[in-house]
């Protein structure tokens, strides 16, 4: 075997720096386990590439008026978590990175169960959802963004891409790559009991399960026509007349106000809410004691900026054949160092400029962003201030100029600072961020108490 150029392995070890090694379950491409730390992991399914008609027939008695079929290709592979987030893998999350969920920030608490419905309690989070529960339950009232604050962190330590599913990509892994006929995430071409696939208010009880508890679909995923409602990127509305190719819905206007989509059925819904084709929503800020989510992940790690632009400005070098000489090995890794600091510093600029551009507008519980001149996709990175202590925390940009894009705190912060703006797979600059736009106020009271409803 040809021996691997010197300086080919040094980039290599320098886009490994951007996260720890992944280790794949029983060394097979078809399943990756991430090591969480303190012998917690997360176990992912490959998902094939491929096309399928999302939606439901007309036959189907339980189909909303909101499941129009239309066709979709999906052109890129990715890892689906076999289950649930649950709430040692969130507990993980919390104790490395002292985050802390909406639910816990403010007065309000989150919307859990007291044996009748949804109620919101100060004392209900995701560690006391109003049922008991273990490590091995799916965790619960987590918003979006909590939810988007987890993928962050698993992003990190996996050194791959790792977000909410799509609509589209969640939903053709519930029919395991197939076109069955069942309405349910079976994957077989015969209709499967609801009652072995999931939770739902028909055998749940009055709370979540520990995940994997039912029947697998097709592929090995487990909990997809119940248990939780499972957040996902798409802002809720129409499906776009097909077909289409890898959609991603970023307009929030679509709907009576704006909303994500969950996906999955749930402990608190009937059975058919568990159908593969059944749509959910609830506005972002939604902490609901049935609402939890999965993560995906890119199939192949992410290099580090500094080494795609070091790539990037020696392809001669690249394709030559041979090992370099050592001198020029040498030389080559001190340019590629001169690159790497020139990079950092460029993105930093570019950060802060970008971040000039976002706005905050304070409120009683919390601020809404408006950055109509960032691309949609783009990460926003904030820094906050409520009752003196100091939170950080990021969205993704919905693009819509018009929209801001609300962040609840639970209380009103005395100071909110944008101190970045990165593109997507970007790492954040390593500079230490500094202030670099004022903070606009507003006078009206966009409290969070009673909002949002449980259900809509």
């Amino acid at each position: 075997m040809k021996p691997r150029p010197l300086f080919l392995t040094a980039l290599t070890l320098v886009g490994a720096l951007s996260g720890l090694e992944v280790a794949r379950a029983q060394a097979s491409e078809w399943t990756l386990r991430v090591d969480l730390g303190s012998g917690v992991a997360i176990d992912l399914v490959l998902v094939k590439a491929g096309a399928f008609r999302q939606g439901s027939p007309a036959t189907d008695k339980d189909r909303g008026d909101d499941e129009t079929p239309r066709e979709v290709t999906l052109t890129r592979d990715f890892y689906m978590g076999r289950h649930e987030v649950t709430v040692g893998q969130f507990r993980r999350f919390v104790d490395a990175t002292g985050y802390r969920t909406e639910a816990e920030k403010g007065t309000s608490g989150g919307f859990g169960w007291t044996g009748q419905g949804l109620e919101q309690r100060a004392s209900f989070n995701w560690k006391n959802p109003g049922f008991p529960q273990t490590d091995s339950h799916p965790v619960t009232i987590v918003t979006f963004d909590d939810a988007l604050a987890f993928t962050r962190w698993l992003s990190g330590k996996t050194g791959r891409a790792v977000s909410l599913p799509t609509e589209a990509q969640w939903e053709f892994a519930a029919r395991a790559n197939s076109t069955s006929a069942s309405a349910y995430p079976s994957g077989e071409t015969t209709a499967t009991q609801p009652a072995a696939l999931g939770w739902s208010k028909a055998n749940a009880a009055g709370g979540t399960h520990p995940v994997g508890g039912k029947s697998p679909n097709g592929i090995g995923l487990f909990d997809l026509a119940g248990n939780v409602a499972e957040w996902c990127l798409d802002w809720y509305g129409p499906y776009e007349a097909g077909p289409v190719t890898d959609p991603l819905e970023t307009r929030q206007n679509l709907s009576d106000k704006p909303r994500r989509v969950l996906r999955g059925g749930s402990w608190l819904r009937d059975p058919k809410n568990g159908r593969s084709a059944a749509r959910h929503r609830n506005a972002p800020g939604t902490r609901n004691a049935d609402n939890g989510f999965r993560v995906v992940a890119s199939t192949t790690q992410q290099p580090a900026a500094s080494t795609t632009a070091a790539a990037a400005s020696a392809p001669s070098q690249a394709a030559s054949s041979g090992d370099p000489s050592p001198l020029f090995t040498l030389g080559f890794l001190a340019v590629a160092a001169t690159l790497f600091t020139a990079g950092i510093a460029a993105i930093v600029r570019l950060a802060r400029g970008a971040a000039a551009r976002v706005k905050a507008e304070i409120s009683p519980d919390g601020f809404t962003l408006k950055a109509p001149k960032v691309p949609a996709g783009h990460r926003i990175h904030y820094r906050y201030v409520v009752d003196g202590k100091t939170q950080t925390g990021s969205v993704v940009s919905s693009g819509d100029s018009q929209m801001g894009q609300t962040v609840y705190t639970g209380a009103r912060p005395s100071s909110v600072q944008i101190f970045a703006v990165t593109a997507p797979g970007e790492a954040l600059p390593v500079e230490e961020p500094r202030p670099v736009n004022r903070v606009t106020t507003r006078t009206d009271d966009d409290s969070f108490r009673g909002y949002p409803s449980a259900y809509r």
